[in-house]
């Protein structure tokens, strides 16, 4: 993996810009991603717009020190797009814990190939870049240079990578916790924990009464206090079954293809149906 990034999703946008760039450009556009060269980095309605230093160059007529305008936005979703995928994202649980936690899901892509889309780059028609340096190749090395930077910003705030398709991570948000299964999950990550209460022991203590030296037969089967006839009305859960799907169709400890959910899903169906037979 390229050393601009750590994450998966940063190394996908690097693939995508050096599918249609050579590597002697990039090469030299990396060098255009620290501090010393971006004067400034301002990220806009999905759009980063940065100012980077650039170099003398006789060549091309520059004798002092430019500043050049540099320009990097992806194409964005549209308003129809983002309304379908959301709805496919909030029926799972391991797709809304981990965005909820700023993190992207491995498997997203999926749910956008759906729709005939994607949310990561696949080449460079997912790009509209400009530059008004006087190199006229595109992308040039400053161009680069704010891939490069937008690479690793990724690897910082994942969720910027919606906003540089066209949704806001706050708007995200919001769409996320309108759903039945947002609302637990995010009541989940909020909820406070609970104060702690020393306990003398781990288990059950014993408690000792007194035998009363005179006592009825009825006294005896049937105690002081008397059992309840009717239990309280059962209710069924909102989400059946959230813990399961809190862990994601695939928790470290499952190993096979399929998806976990889906085993346990259909597990749970066939115990249901056992028990109605046998009442």
């Amino acid at each position: 993996m390229s050393t601009m990034t750590k994450t998966w999703w940063g190394e996908r946008l690097l693939d995508a810009l050096e599918d249609f760039t050579d590597s002697g450009r990039l090469a030299r556009g990396r060098s255009y991603a620290s501090d010393h060269r971006v004067k400034q980095w301002l990220i806009k309605k999905g759009a980063v717009q940065a100012k980077i230093r650039g170099n003398k160059n006789p060549y091309f007529g520059v004798y002092t020190e430019p500043t050049y305008k540099t320009e990097v936005k992806m194409v964005h979703l549209s308003e129809s797009q983002w309304k379908k995928i959301i709805a496919k994202l909030t029926q799972r649980a391991s797709f809304i814990a981990k965005l909820l936690v700023n993190e992207i899901p491995e498997n997203i892509e999926g749910v956008f190939a759906e729709f005939n889309t994607h949310l990561l780059p696949n080449n460079y028609k997912d790009f509209k870049v400009s530059c008004d340096c006087p190199d006229y190749a595109v992308p040039c090395k400053h161009i680069a240079g704010v891939c490069y930077r937008l690479a690793s910003e990724l690897d910082q705030n994942p969720l910027l990578l919606f906003e540089m398709r066209g949704l806001s991570p706050e708007k995200l948000h919001q769409e996320l916790i309108k759903s039945p299964l947002g609302k637990i999950l995010a009541s989940a990550q909020t909820s406070e924990i609970s104060e702690l209460i020393p306990v003398k022991s781990f288990y059950t203590q014993t408690e000792l009464k007194n035998i009363p030296t005179k006592i009825s037969l009825k006294q005896f089967w049937h105690g002081e206090t008397p059992i309840p006839k009717d239990l309280p009305p059962h209710q069924e859960a909102s989400i059946p079954a959230v813990l399961v799907k809190k862990g994601g169709d695939y928790p470290a400890f499952w190993q096979k293809q399929g998806s976990f959910i889906s085993v346990m899903e259909d597990f749970y169906l066939r115990m249901r149906k056992n028990n109605q037979k046998q009442i």
